[in-house]
C-alpha cells in the first residue's frame, strides 16, 4: 500500500479552549459546527454521523507546544459505566460555553491554564486506520493518517512488516491538537523482521509504537497433552496465541521465568471461545498459584530509524520483542521516550528482550509527566528477580543526546547487562525538576560504562527553548 491519506471530517473526539479556571470551576469553549454538543441531564453530549455518547475523558494540550500540558495527565469523570473519577456539575452557557463545576476536594489539576486545548475522549477505540492480520511481506510506503476511531496501523500474527514514511499526524487545516484515537503503529504476536523508516508520530492519544506478545492464563488441563488457555485483557479476546508448530513457555505469573516449553500440535476452541492446545510433549502438572502461557515464536526483530515521536499522549515506544535497533529518531513525548515492560497483571503483554541498541537517538525534555514514566528510559518488568537471571538481557546506549530538565535518565529493572558510550547529556530549562537520579537502577546485572555521558556543564536559561527548537528541527 502507497501513496494516500485518510481522515474522518468529523472526528470521534471533540476539542474545546479553556476560557477560565478555578480550582474547582472550568469555563471551556466548544465550536458546535466541528463538535457538535449539548449539556443532557448533567453529562456533556457530542454527537457525529452515527454517535451520540458523554464524555468520560479529557486530556488538557498546551496552548503554545500543542502537546500535553505540564502538570496535567489524564482527567476521568464518572458515567453510567465508567464509576472512577470526578463528579461534575456541567451546565450551558451563552456563547458556546459549558460550565464544569466541583465541589468536595475535588479539583483541577494545579498546571491547567486559560488558553490552552482539551481533547474530550467520548468514543471507543473502534475501528484502526490499517488493519492486517494473518499476513506477510507487507510494506506501508508514503501514507498519512490524520485520524481513525482507534490506532494509525494494527497488526495481529503477521510477519515480515515494514513502514516507510507513514506518518500519523493531526489533519492539515483543521486546527485538531490531535490524530489517530490510539496508538500510531501497534503490533501483536507478529514475527520475521518489523521495521519503520522515517515515519512521523504525532499527538495521537496513546504511545507511538507498541511491539508485543501476550500471555494466555491457565484455565485448566482438559487432557495430558492439553492446556484450557484464555485471555488475560478483554481487548486481547479473539487474538491466537499459537499455531501448529510454534514454541509455548509455561510460567508463574508473578516470576515470567519459562519452566518449561513445548511445540504446539493444535490449536481448537471451546463451547465458550477459549483457546484449547494441544502440545506434542505433556507438560508437567502446574504448581500452586497463577500460570501463564507465552509464544516464544512469535517475537520479531524491530528496526526503527529516522523516525519522530512528538507530542502525543503517554510514550514514545513499548518494546518487548526478541531484539530492537532504535536509530537516528527524535524522542520529544510527554512520558518515557522508550518504556520495557512485560507484566501478566493487567495488560499481559509479553516479550523478554535479547538486545535492545539505541544509538545516535535525541531525547528532548521526556517524561514532563512521570504518570507516564519516571524516566527517559525505563525498564521495568513486573517480575520477581531470580537469582541470577534477568528478565531482559541487554540494553545499550550509543551516542544519544540527552536534553532534560533534570537529572532523570534511566530506570531500569531486571535488565542483565547495560552498556553506555559517548552518550551527551545538556540541561535545560523547559520544566521545573523533578527529584530523581541519573541512573535509578536495581534487580539488574553489570552496568558498563565507556565515556557513558558527556556533560555540558552550561546555563541554558535563555537558550533552552532554541536547543529545544534545533533539536526538533534536526
Amino acid at each position: 500500500m502507497r501513496i494516500f491519506s485518510l481522515d474522518l471530517a468529523r472526528p470521534v473526539y471533540s476539542e474545546g479552549v479553556i476560557r477560565e479556571v478555578r480550582p474547582q470551576r472550568m469555563t471551556v469553549w466548544i465550536d458546535p459546527e466541528k463538535y457538535p454538543w449539548n449539556v443532557e441531564n448533567g453529562r456533556l453530549v457530542f454527537t457525529g454521523e452515527n454517535f451520540r455518547r458523554a464524555m468520560h475523558l479529557w486530556l488538557e494540550m498546551d496552548a503554545k507546544t500543542r502537546a500535553p500540558a505540564w502538570g496535567t495527565e489524564d482527567l476521568y469523570f464518572c458515567t453510567e459505566t465508567q464509576k472512577v473519577g470526578l463528579h461534575p456539575a456541567i451546565k450551558a452557557a451563552a456563547g458556546d460555553l459549558v460550565q464544569i463545576t466541583l465541589k468536595g476536594g475535588e479539583h483541577f489539576f494545579a498546571g491547567s491554564r486559560a488558553g490552552n486545548r482539551l481533547v474530550f475522549r467520548h468514543h471507543p477505540r473502534t475501528a484502526p486506520a490499517v488493519y492486517a492480520a494473518d499476513s506477510k511481506d507487507i510494506c506501508c510506503e508514503n501514507i498519512r493518517v490524520h485520524h481513525a476511531a482507534g490506532m494509525g496501523f494494527l497488526a495481529e500474527r503477521c510477519e515480515n512488516v515494514t513502514l516507510k514514511r507513514f506518518d500519523v499526524t493531526p489533519s492539515p487545516g483543521t486546527g485538531r491538537c490531535f490524530s489517530a484515537a490510539a496508538d500510531a503503529a501497534h503490533f501483536v504476536n507478529c514475527g520475521g523482521k518489523v521495521a519503520l523508516e522515517g515515519c512521523r508520530f504525532e499527538n495521537q492519544m496513546d504511545d507511538g509504537l507498541n511491539v508485543h506478545g501476550f500471555y494466555a492464563v491457565v484455565r485448566g488441563r482438559p487432557g495430558a497433552r492439553r492446556l484450557l488457555l484464555d485471555w488475560g485483557h478483554p481487548m486481547q479476546r479473539g487474538v491466537q496465541l499459537a499455531r501448529e508448530g510454534d514454541v509455548l513457555a509455561l510460567m508463574q505469573a508473578n516470576v515470567l521465568r519459562p519452566a518449561w516449553q513445548g511445540r504446539v500440535r493444535s490449536v481448537a476452541e471451546d463451547k465458550a471461545g477459549r483457546m484449547v492446545v494441544e502440545l506434542e510433549t505433556p507438560p508437567p502438572l502446574p504448581e500452586e498459584g497463577r500460570w501463564v502461557a507465552e509464544n516464544l515464536t512469535l517475537s520479531p526483530e524491530v528496526t526503527v530509524k529516522r523516525c519522530v515521536f512528538r507530542g502525543n499522549r503517554a510514550r514514545g515506544m513499548l518494546l518487548t520483542c526478541r531484539s530492537a535497533l532504535v536509530e537516528d529518531c527524535l524522542f520529544e513525548v510527554p512520558g518515557a521516550a522508550v518504556y520495557l515492560e512485560g507484566e501478566a497483571e493487567y495488560w499481559y503483554e509479553s516479550g523478554a528482550t535479547r538486545e535492545l541498541v539505541f544509538k545516535n537517538n535525541r531525547f528532548v525534555n521526556c517524561s514532563y509527566i512521570p504518570a507516564w514514566g519516571a524516566a527517559p528510559i525505563v525498564a521495568c518488568p513486573k517480575a520477581a528477580h531470580s537469582g541470577g537471571w534477568f528478565f531482559h538481557r541487554r540494553i545499550a546506549l550509543e551516542g544519544n543526546s540527552f536534553f532534560c530538565f533534570d537529572e532523570r535518565i534511566l530506570q531500569l529493572r531486571q535488565t542483565g547487562e547495560i552498556c553506555m558510550t559517548d552518550n551527551r547529556y545538556r540541561a535545560t530549562r523547559a520544566y521545573p525538576p523533578r527529584k530523581g537520579t541519573r541512573y535509578d537502577v536495581a534487580d539488574c546485572g553489570c552496568l558498563r560504562e565507556f565515556h557513558a555521558f558527556r556533560t555540558q556543564e552550561k546555563d541554558e536559561s535563555t537558550s533552552a527553548g532554541k536547543t529545544q527548537a534545533r533539536a526538533s528541527r534536526a
